[in-house]
């Protein structure tokens, strides 16, 4: 398991870059627990989003995959995971709604950590009102 830290700055470039008009949040804090990492907001929407970076195993707290399937329930949210093997191979990103997180089973997927098609899904998702 790596630091999800610079993965979530790199998207959060892309979403500014991208994503005009938008409020882009980062939530995480160490003192609070069960907050999806960041919240984005255009549109008249909102969505949560916990990042996760499994190599290819992460860790999960109950309060947050609780919360995490209280927010889909009642709004938007989502789990964008950053998969790679151990060695940095076979990198993919992963949209996975909470009552698939056992599983992994993806609402959407590309190959590679790609930020901009994260940006893109996210925001197709709310100008098209899909959320």
């Amino acid at each position: 398991m790596r630091n999800e830290s610079p993965l979530r700055s790199r998207l959060m470039e892309q979403i500014k870059l991208h994503m005009k008009g938008f409020v882009a949040l980062r939530h995480e804090d160490v003192r609070t627990a069960g907050i999806p990492d960041l919240s984005l907001t255009g549109h008249g929407k909102t969505s949560w989003v916990e990042v996760k970076h499994g190599t290819p195993d992460f860790d999960s707290q109950g309060i947050q995959e609780l919360t995490m399937l209280r927010l889909a329930a009642a709004g938007y949210a989502r789990y964008l995971i950053y998969l790679e093997n151990k060695d940095g191979s076979n990198k993919r990103t992963l949209i996975v709604h909470p009552k698939k997180l056992g599983t992994l089973e993806p609402e959407a997927e590309c190959d590679g950590h790609n930020h901009r098609w994260v940006a893109d899904f996210f925001m197709e998702r709310h100008i098209n009102g899909t959320i």
